[in-house]
């Protein structure tokens, strides 16, 4: 069998995605031809954490978020606090690699729904980053494509 380097092989093995990760771009494409959209903004932050034990944590952040007018945001107005959703994505919970997909068994999630789910990713390798992808049929029948590209945080 012929050796090769992390880069050149086309699907990650478990141990290439252990690690931190930071977020290159999440990208919405729909096979309808509609233009591509950035649900947190093309400039949007986050990062991507799997360790060993089979613990991840995701959290995407839409860049310059507004400040909220009290500290417990808690006592904020529900305008402000709804902004503060709107512009954050986070869950976590235990990670698997299977053939071309990583499953995310979510334990914990900003929103309720996802807790209990397993999120199916197909994963696209390429070189110092990955792509996680999900695709499913909008109402309209148009195959909508979420992308998130990761870069390893230490390059």
């Amino acid at each position: 069998m012929v050796s090769t380097t992390r880069e050149e092989r086309v699907m990650p093995e478990r141990d290439d995605l252990v690690g931190a990760w930071e977020l290159e771009s999440w990208r919405i494409s729909f096979s309808d031809g509609r233009e591509d959209t950035f649900p947190h903004g093309a400039d949007a932050q986050g990062q991507l954490i799997y360790d060993a034990s089979g613990r991840m944590a995701v959290t995407v952040s839409a860049a310059g978020r507004s400040r909220v007018s009290d500290e417990n945001i808690r006592k904020t107005p529900v305008e402000e606090r709804s902004g503060a959703f709107d512009t954050f994505f986070h869950y976590a919970g235990r990670w698997n690699l299977g053939e071309g997909e990583v499953y995310h068994d979510v334990e914990l999630s900003m929103n309720p729904n996802f807790v209990g789910t397993r999120q199916v990713r197909g994963v696209e390798w390429g070189e110092g980053k990955f792509t996680l992808v999900e695709t499913s049929t909008t109402r309209s029948g148009a195959v909508m494509r979420n992308q998130l590209t990761w870069r390893t945080s230490h390059s």
